[in-house]
């Protein structure tokens, strides 16, 4: 299963910093609990641009948490962060390997193929010598970015609903063990514990080691130890739609090709008494 990867190192940003076409995002998550910010990074990489999904590049009529936007809304919204039809976009975290998933997905789902992330997010860019700076660029020229939306990278409930049923669909849950087992509390109040029935579980911590993504033998592994087969359907569920976009790199890396994120996840089907939930 060959595939290119999403994954760029340190190094080969660093021989890139310089490209025309070149565009980095930092993207972050307020605390999922306490909704606190998170805590400002030691430095950025030069030139690094923020990518709030939080507040900016989101949906601000949804209820639910950095709920992906309109295909009108998203192009706006990164027109005035500079991105452009032929932009090449490297989008990096300061935790490795955390928010920056999301932010490559949102990407893929407006059309832009030339999308990555930084494999080890921040942490590497330090560990490989990479120079830093105390800001944030925060106003590039107007950008020309055209969405063209691939409506089949997102899912809503209902048609999670129907895949829980068929033999090769996969919902595949991001959380961790004790949260899709029901043993441990959601940390937003207001949800049930448990997970859908017939879904799957593999934190998306599980496909990282030291802040990296493993490699795409052993991320396999991970899918083929659940029952996985190429060619199956896999959808992605998590808290909020975040992680899930994780578990999508981990598949994507291995070669899996038919992935959907469930944008939704469990901030919505936790809350919706009328749909099932199994601990």
């Amino acid at each position: 299963m060959e595939v290119k990867s999403a994954l760029v190192s340190a190094h080969w940003l660093q021989a890139h910093c310089d490209d025309s076409d070149l565009i980095v995002f930092m993207s972050t998550m307020n605390d999922i609990t306490t909704g606190a910010p998170e805590p400002a990074p030691e430095g950025y990489i030069p030139g690094a641009r923020l990518f709030d999904f939080e507040h900016q590049v989101c949906d601000p009529n949804s209820s639910l948490p950095h709920t992906m936007p309109s295909p009108e809304k998203f192009e706006q919204e990164v027109r005035k962060l500079g991105v452009n039809n032929r932009s090449v976009i490297v989008v990096y975290d300061n935790q490795g390997l955390f928010t920056a998933p999301r932010v490559w997905w949102m990407f893929k789902c407006m059309g832009h193929e030339q999308v990555y992330i930084l494999n080890g997010g921040y942490p590497a860019w330090q560990k490989e010598g990479g120079k830093s700076t105390s800001s944030l660029i925060t106003s590039p020229p107007t950008g020309d970015f055209t969405s063209q939306f691939k409506g089949s990278l997102l899912i809503d409930y209902q048609g999670v609903s129907h895949a829980l049923d068929i033999t090769d669909s996969w919902v595949v849950d991001a959380r961790a063990a004790g949260r899709f087992n029901g043993a441990a509390p959601e940390p937003r109040p207001h949800l049930r514990s448990g997970h859908m029935p017939n879904a799957v579980n593999l934190p998306f911590t599980h496909c990282i080691e030291q802040g990296r993504l493993l490699s795409p033998d052993s991320l396999r592994d991970k899918f083929t130890a659940l029952g996985i087969k190429e060619g199956d359907q896999l959808i992605f569920s998590c808290g909020s739609g975040v992680t899930a976009c994780v578990l999508a790199l981990a598949a994507h890396e291995a070669g899996y090709k038919q992935l959907s994120v469930y944008d939704g996840s469990w901030s919505e089907w936790g809350a919706n008494p009328a749909l099932p939930v199994v601990c």
